[in-house]
């Protein structure tokens, strides 16, 4: 820690809000800065509070790097989209022939849970001010389910007998708003698996 019980009392903070590579690199500045101030003030207090007066407290900082959180533009696209592509899917289904309405209960309600799930994910991802790791957790888990959902229509949608009286160009909307959809999802996971 930088030697300042005001500092470290940051640091906490923020080790608790952001990854531990981040808080160690935010840890080398602060103490650079603060023993920087402590040769002009000769003072720990004062050095301390200046040190953080340059970098800003830990709501600052963390709102900084949550703002640009990996996967926190994904996840406001994919809000977005989501009602289009939503749009898109149901209006297949409502031009499709009646047997399409015979899905069973289960599979609504594991669809419609699995859409809630992603609904509250993506919601954590893009609101979440302070929580650098919930941002990212949550935009993770959003983008996987609506890739989930998506290949899920793609696959049950195309050899079902009862599309056949969908038009094509409904049939192909859909399937470009789902494709791209998951084009999205994928390029995204390399950030929000921190591979890169």
């Amino acid at each position: 820690m930088a030697g300042h019980e005001l500092i470290d009392r940051e640091l906490a903070i923020l080790a608790r809000r952001l990854p531990p590579m981040v808080v160690e690199e935010l840890a080398d500045g602060l103490d650079e800065t603060y023993h920087s101030a402590l040769a002009r003030y000769r003072d720990p207090e004062a050095a301390a509070r200046a040190a953080l007066a340059e970098f800003g407290d830990a709501d600052i900082i963390s709102a900084a790097f949550v703002a640009a959180a990996p996967g926190r533009g994904t996840a406001r696209f994919l809000m977005a989209a989501g009602p289009v592509v939503g749009a898109c899917w149901a209006t297949v289904l409502m031009n499709a022939s009646p047997a399409v309405g015979e899905v069973p209960f289960p599979a609504r309600l594991t669809a419609g849970l699995l859409l809630g799930g992603v609904i509250l994910a993506l919601l954590t991802a893009v609101r979440t001010r302070h929580r650098y790791r919930a941002a990212r957790r949550g935009a993770l888990a959003g983008a996987t389910g609506l890739a989930v959902l998506d290949l899920a229509m793609l696959s049950l949608a195309w050899p079902v007998d009862a599309l056949a009286g969908v038009p094509s160009w409904l049939m192909a909307c859909a399937a470009a708003a789902s494709l791209t959809r998951i084009l999205v999802v994928v390029r995204a996971m390399p950030d929000l698996l921190n591979v890169r």
